[in-house]
C-alpha cells in the first residue's frame, strides 16, 4: 500500500516539474531546495497513512474484539436461559407435589355410607351400595334392585351371559365369588349371617332364550350354618308365575362337585356340573353350565316351561321382612 502511494506521489512531482519547465523557462528553480521540500512532504504524507493504518488495525482489532464479546455474551445467556427454564420446571414440579400432598393432608377421607340391609338405602335407584351383616362386622359391597318388587333387594345370585365358570368347588360357593356388577354367587356363608339375624322373604327370577319370563317368591328364606352344610332350612309360602321348583328341595344340604350331600347314590351336583340344594337331583338347578340346551346339564328350572331346557337369566334375591 505504501509503494504504490508513494510511485502515485513520485508520478505527480514528475509531471509537476514538466509542467513548470515548459510554462517558464526563464524562471530558476533550485532542484536540491525542490527536492527537498518534496522529500518532506512525501515523508509527512507517509507518516499519515501509517496512522491511518495504525488506526484502522485498531479498531478492526477492538470489533473483532467486541464480536468475541458478544458471543460470549450471547452464549452465557443462552446457557442462563435453559438453566433457569431447567429450574423453573424443577421448581413447579415440587410445587405441583407439595400442593398435592397438602391438599391430600388436609382433604378429610369421605366413606361410603353403609346400610343394614338394601331396604334402609334412601334411594329408589338400583345399583352398588354397602351394607353390615351386624353392627360388628365389616361393610360388604352388594347389589340393590330398588326399582323391580317395591324394591329394598338384596341380589345374591346373577347369571344372564355366561362369562362366570359356575361349576365351583365348596370353598368358593362358601365365600362367594365374581363380580356383583356381573355374573356371581354371593357366597352361602353370608348368606346364612344374613337370615339368621333377621328374617328374609326369597325371589327367583328367570327367561328363556326366547324371552319369556318367569318368576318364584317365598315368604320366608333361611339356610343353616357350614356345620350343618348350609342345609335349606327354612322356605316359606310360593306365589308366583315360574312354578314351585324349589319346593322339592325343603330341608337339603347343599352340595358342589368336591361335596356330595344330596339323597342319593349319584353325585347330583358332579353329575350335572351345577351346585345346588339336590335331593334327587332335578327339579332346579340355577348353578349348572350356561347354555340354550334341552338338557339336566343346563341352568333349569323345571316347572317354569316342565322340561329341562336352559334359562338364558336368573337371578335370586332376599328382602327383609318388615
Amino acid at each position: 500500500m505504501r509503494i504504490s502511494v508513494c510511485f502515485m506521489l513520485f508520478c505527480a512531482a514528475l509531471s509537476t516539474a514538466a509542467t513548470d519547465e515548459g510554462i517558464d523557462k526563464a524562471t530558476a528553480v533550485d532542484p536540491v531546495s525542490q527536492n527537498g521540500v518534496t522529500s518532506q512532504g512525501l515523508d509527512r504524507l507517509l507518516a499519515k497513512l501509517e496512522q491511518i493504518e495504525d488506526k484502522l488495525l485498531d479498531l478492526q482489532n477492538e470489533l473483532q474484539e467486541q464480536r468475541s464479546n458478544q458471543a460470549k455474551i450471547i452464549g452465557a445467556l443462552q446457557n442462563l436461559e435453559l438453566h433457569v427454564g431447567h429450574n423453573l420446571t424443577v421448581l413447579q414440579d415440587r410445587a405441583l407435589q407439595m400442593l398435592s400432598k397438602e391438599t391430600v393432608c388436609v382433604l378429610p377421607k369421605v366413606e361410603e355410607p353403609s346400610f343394614p340391609s338394601c331396604q334402609q338405602v334412601p334411594s329408589n335407584v338400583s345399583g352398588t351400595y354397602l351394607i353390615r351383616i351386624n353392627n360388628g362386622s365389616e361393610t360388604i359391597k352388594v347389589f340393590c334392585e330398588q326399582e323391580q318388587f317395591d324394591g329394598g333387594w338384596l341380589v345374591v345370585q346373577h347369571r344372564f351371559d355366561g362369562s362366570v365358570d359356575f361349576h365351583r368347588n365348596w370353598t368358593e360357593y362358601r365365600d362367594g365369588f365374581g363380580d356383583v356388577e356381573k355374573e356371581f354367587w354371593f357366597g352361602l356363608e353370608r348368606l346364612y349371617q344374613l337370615t339368621t339375624t333377621r328374617p328374609y322373604e326369597l325371589l327367583v327370577e328367570m327367561k328363556d332364550f326366547s324371552g319369556n319370563y318367569g318368576y318364584a317368591r317365598y315368604d320366608e328364606f333361611e339356610i343353616a350354618s357350614e356345620s350343618e352344610q348350609y342345609n335349606l332350612k327354612t322356605l316359606g309360602a310360593y306365589s308366583g308365575t315360574a312354578g314351585d321348583s324349589m319346593a322339592y328341595n325343603r330341608r337339603m344340604k347343599f352340595s358342589t362337585k368336591d361335596r356330595d350331600n344330596d339323597a342319593v347314590d349319584e353325585h347330583c351336583a358332579e353329575q350335572n356340573e351345577g351346585a345346588w340344594w339336590h335331593m334327587n337331583c332335578y327339579d332346579a338347578s340355577l348353578n349348572g353350565p350356561y347354555g340354550n340346551v334341552d338338557d339336566a346339564k343346563s341352568i333349569f328350572w323345571y316347572l317354569f316351561e316342565r322340561n329341562y331346557q336352559g334359562l338364558s337369566f336368573t337371578r335370586m334375591m332376599i328382602r327383609q321382612l318388615k
